[in-house]
């Protein structure tokens, strides 16, 4: 996959999950996307090939059945928010509920060469990624966890700013006083979400110790299409609590936004469906993983 598409289909993520009840399994599942196995864990020339031989089927599914549907949700976001002076929390909601779908679409087609692929995993190579795994982990809780709490809360404030900004352009002072108020409103779910993807990762380490068991595949299968079973109750109350704040200062951040930052959110959200309609099914051969260089 080339380097552009793979960055855009993530982002496309981001863009629909981030912040929202599927964080979660996001931020666990991106490395199991076989164009970034690699990144956690060292493939010797075998694995590369057995990449690339399930590889070319899924992209060639992806480029022809995906991009187009990404597109199509873009386009209708773009067509509603035009059409209306405000919105409401449940209108954002449906087009998220739309990009979740992808999402899991996404991963049941994946699933299955990715049991394939861990299965052929050495000791050696199981022990990388669970290291990879602790190195990552040590740096998320540095991000997010490390810090007093008003440093904490300045930085989350921050990111969305951050991200908000993407969008609309410059916020003006009472967007920012809005991002704050839903920084202060938001369950301290951060702690219960690392603690859960420690959780998964072990799991998953565990699963592999078998991996030449029978039985494997369906096994690492459940964990990779259903990591919110794995989720406490209170975990999940936060989630759904924080998900509808997520939701609700988006609404509220287009209902204050003045005609120059709809324009720039519109003109954003074109240029998104845009790249998303130039790449789908293009004559561009796709960069698998020994072209990657991997």
């Amino acid at each position: 996959m080339s380097v552009r598409l793979r960055l855009l289909v993530l982002s496309f993520c981001v863009l629909l999950l981030g912040g929202c009840g599927l964080r979660f399994a996001y931020s666990q599942l991106d490395w199991l996307l076989p164009w970034y196995l690699g990144d956690y864990v060292s493939l010797d020339q075998t694995q590369k090939r057995l990449l690339d031989a399930r590889l070319g089927e899924r992209l060639a599914w992806h480029c022809g059945s995906q991009l187009t549907a990404y597109s199509g949700l873009l386009r209708d976001v773009e067509r509603d928010l035009r059409s209306t002076e405000v919105v409401a929390a449940p209108m954002l909601d449906t087009y998220l509920q739309r990009g979740e779908a992808f999402w899991r679409v996404l991963m049941k087609e994946i699933t299955p060469d990715a049991g394939v692929l861990l299965a052929a995993l050495s000791d050696a190579q199981v022990k990388e990624l669970g290291e990879a795994f602790a190195r990552r982990n040590d740096e998320t809780r540095e991000e997010f966890l490390e810090g007093t709490p008003e440093a904490l809360r300045a930085r989350q404030i921050e990111r969305m700013e951050k991200r908000l900004r993407t969008w609309f352009g410059p916020l003006s002072a009472a967007q920012r006083s809005r991002v704050a108020a839903w920084s202060a409103g938001l369950a301290p779910a951060t702690e219960a979400w690392l603690q859960h993807r420690v959780r998964w990762q072990g799991a998953l380490i565990d699963v592999l110790a078998q991996r030449q068991q029978p039985g494997f595949e369906s096994r690492v299968g459940a964990l990779l299409l259903e990591p919110e079973s794995m989720w406490a109750a209170a975990y999940r109350a936060d989630v759904a609590r924080n998900r509808k704040l997520t939701l609700d200062l988006l609404a509220e951040t287009f209902n204050m936004a003045s005609p120059a930052q709809r324009t720039h959110l519109f003109n954003e959200i074109a240029g998104w469906a845009a790249q998303f309609e130039q790449l789908a099914c293009t004559d561009t051969p796709l960069r698998t993983a020994s072209g990657a260089g991997r």
